[in-house]
């Protein structure tokens, strides 16, 4: 029975998470509402390559780097921010910041992996400007504003700022991966 009453601790903990969650992306909360709990950045952090791993896998089946880029990616986002929260002198927020950008990652990738799998074209071929195309564009355009407004609330810059540290964060990955072999339509190494 005691077992039971600690399995629901838990579980209500790990709902009142989501909740934040749920309310950072509404505007009600951010990151500063969120534990600093390095076990929540850990579980955070594998819940997302997990998804990623997973939804990936099954809805792109011929790209066989989708694990080692969900993970090298996330990896190099959290460096990233630790680095912006560094040079911003707010190195304390990382772990809250943290959780919060992988959170909302979590949330979003149910609906935005199937979402850039339908409308990814052809290597060498343009998207097609189709209903869905205009979805995933809107819903690119919502998680840049989110994610800005975490890394506003952690590093207190002006908000055109942090869509600018977020987007740069996204295109050094980026970069990154394509000049490890692991970016989308990266060159073959040879």
């Amino acid at each position: 029975m005691q077992e039971f009453g600690a399995q629901w601790n838990e579980f209500r903990k790990m709902t009142g998470i989501i909740k934040i969650f749920i309310d950072i992306l509404l505007s009600r909360a951010g990151p500063q509402d969120l534990p600093a709990s390095k076990q929540l950045l850990g579980i955070c952090f594998a819940t997302l390559v997990v998804l990623q791993g997973v939804l990936g896998t099954w809805l792109i089946p011929g790209d066989e780097a989708i694990v080692p880029q969900a993970i090298l990616s996330t990896l190099i986002t959290l460096a990233w921010v630790a680095l912006v929260l560094q040079l911003s002198g707010r190195p304390e927020r990382f772990v809250q910041t943290a959780i919060a950008l992988l959170g909302i990652a979590c949330l979003f990738a149910p609906v935005s992996i199937p979402l850039v799998s339908t409308i990814r074209p052809e290597v060498g071929q343009p998207v097609a400007m189709t209903p869905l195309a205009l979805v995933a564009f809107v819903l690119s355009i919502f998680l840049i504003y989110v994610n800005a407004r975490i890394l506003r609330a952690a590093t207190e810059r002006s908000m055109f700022q942090c869509v600018l540290l977020f987007m740069a964060g996204e295109l050094f990955t980026f970069f990154v991966l394509v000049a490890l072999g692991l970016g989308a339509d990266a060159p073959a190494a040879g």
